[in-house]
């Protein structure tokens, strides 16, 4: 996973979602072997989400391809129409609903693979398969935003139980043929495109920045191939996932080896994602640094610089270890490993090969004395982010309290600034901790009267609340609830102070909410039913409640 780095050697964007009002546009970053690590012992067949006379469907074999074509390939690809509604980063109580389409294809079971980006945010799917005109109703059964991958299924889970699955084949080779199936713009029937594979690599998945595997093609994909079969010798060799910003003939597909850490992951019925061990490293191509730690020239690794508290790797590795080699892999001064002969790979695709709860073996060399060592990764990396991955399927959490709006920094946050400030970035390589769980963060203020003063001050980060820290947004929700004071005042880490009239806060924020547009003044993980709290209106008590209440079904607007 890329747990720290935002930096992009590439601009690249989703190219498999058609959207009909806008297009979703992103980026991308580096490169790994075919083997899958065996995590979950159990196979597919007990998993109730699939039909077990699905799954005893034999797969497409050579000969069958011999016999039947291309027809084969095409009766297993289907049109993915989706209704999408998501939120503005920036300005959360602000929602939008848009239609868009993306391609899939029919595995085992008759659960479509496809992208997440096509499937996140929806509020309605249909599928249509290649050659027919009727289309049927479906939903998410599991979905990897890390991995771009998501499984569908019909509402009737015996559709396509007649439809021979396609079959994963192994990572291609460079310079090997492929084609490409799907539903791009400009038609409705199914599009083939041919080219060949041009590298292999680590990118940034423009989906959610995550620093995966991806092969590079020549073939030609356009919006709306997303989550289209990439094919090779009649099996599947990939998934089409994005294309190059500004750039000709450059697309990019997720590689089996993370479809099969995909598929491996959900057969215990969850989605856990990718493990973290704990740790960051620097190249050791330096002179002087090598000398200083008294590394051979014959010796290759990278240098420990970091080590992340409550890890896999706290108490086991020190800061200033030499990581030599990885499950056996030798690795070299700039992090890479050979995966084939001649082709590399940064380290990091091995630890994304593991499952959760697999243990990884490392060899080191500490104080000039080399040695073994076994870290398990028990967790998802995104539980050692201060700053939390992007979100999807739900309305991100804010608070408005006087004009002023609060929110809990994350991914989608960041990704919505332009450039990002030095200080929100720095943080995004920081772990949380006991005393700061989260960042909260003063991302706007809404003008007006009662905020005088304030009114260009933006992604502030709020440290106290009348003098007491808090470590995550629920405290700080609370505490602002709480408060019985004439004045609440909040700092920043500098001392900087934002002083609040409460009881004029109450009268005035259903006008400043009516004033722009807002119809609450809080996201819906914050109202009764999710806290299980009586909310008052910027923090009043229960004897103010002759306060003006908020105003109901206000048109939400931009601001």
């Amino acid at each position: 996973m890329n747990y720290i780095t935002n930096t992009l050697s590439l601009m690249l964007f989703t190219i498999g979602l058609s959207v009909s009002t806008q297009v979703l546009a992103e980026k991308v970053g580096e490169p790994t072997p075919t083997v899958v690590s065996p995590k979950k012992t159990e196979v597919a067949e007990t998993n109730p989400l699939v039909p077990t006379e699905a799954v005893a469907t034999k797969p497409l074999t050579p000969t069958t391809l011999a016999a039947e074509g291309r027809d084969v390939i095409k009766d297993a690809v289907v049109h993915v129409y989706v209704v999408k509604h998501s939120y503005n980063a920036l300005s959360p109580w602000n929602s939008n609903t848009q239609k868009g389409s993306g391609s899939g294809l029919i595995i085992k079971g008759g659960l479509i693979l496809t992208n997440a980006h096509v499937a996140a945010d929806s509020t309605f799917l249909e599928v249509q398969r290649h050659g027919e005109t009727k289309r049927y109703e479906a939903e998410v059964v599991y979905i990897s935003h890390e991995a771009d991958l998501a499984l569908l299924r019909t509402k009737e889970a015996t559709t396509f139980k007649d439809v021979q699955p396609l079959e994963l084949g192994d990572l291609p080779q460079t310079q090997q043929e492929v084609e490409v199936y799907g539903f791009p713009i400009g038609g409705t029937t199914l599009s083939i495109t041919r080219g060949v594979v041009s590298r292999i690599e680590k990118q940034n998945y423009a989906h959610t920045d995550e620093n995966l595997i991806a092969v590079q093609i020549d073939a030609a994909i356009n919006f709306g191939n997303s989550g289209g079969p990439v094919i090779s010798n009649g099996k599947v060799v990939g998934v089409a996932m994005q294309s190059g910003f500004f750039t000709e003939n450059i697309g990019y597909m997720i590689p089996t080896p993370i479809i099969q850490h995909f598929l491996k992951d959900v057969e215990d019925g969850k989605t856990e994602g990718f493990g973290f061990p704990g740790f960051l490293v620097q190249s050791m191509e330096n002179p002087a640094m090598r000398r200083k730690y008294s590394v051979d020239e014959d010796q290759t690794g990278v240098l420990a610089h970091k080590i992340y508290p409550n890890s896999p790797a706290d108490g086991i590795m020190k800061v200033g270890d030499i990581i030599t080699q990885i499950d056996g892999h030798p690795i070299q001064n700039n992090g890479t490993v050979e995966f084939r002969h001649g082709e590399y790979l940064n380290y990091t695709h091995w630890i994304d090969l593991h499952q959760l709860g697999d243990e990884m073996k490392l060899s080191i060399i500490r104080d000039d004395k080399p040695m073994d060592i076994t870290l398990k990764l028990d967790r998802p990396g995104k539980e050692f982010l201060l700053v939390k991955p992007n979100q999807f399927d739900k309305q991100p959490t804010y608070y408005i309290y006087g004009g002023f709006v609060f929110m809990p920094l994350n991914h989608d946050i960041l990704g919505s600034m332009d450039p990002v400030p030095s200080a929100l970035a720095a943080l995004a390589q920081e772990a949380p901790s006991e005393d700061r769980k989260e960042v909260i963060l003063m991302t706007q203020v809404l003008p007006a009267d009662i905020n005088k003063d304030y009114h260009h001050d933006n992604n502030l980060i709020i440290h106290k609340v009348n003098g007491e820290a808090i470590p995550d947004f629920k405290t700080f929700y609370e505490k602002m609830q709480a408060a019985n004071t004439q004045f609440v005042v909040l700092e920043t880490d500098d001392g900087y102070q934002v002083v609040i009239d409460r009881t004029e806060a109450a009268t005035k924020q259903p006008s400043i909410l009516a004033r722009y547009g807002i119809s609450t003044d809080r996201s819906k993980d914050l109202l009764p039913d999710a806290m299980n709290t009586t909310p008052t209106v910027a923090g009043q008590s229960s004897s103010e409640a002759e306060q003006p209440a908020l105003p109901v079904a206000v048109k939400a607007a931009p601001i």
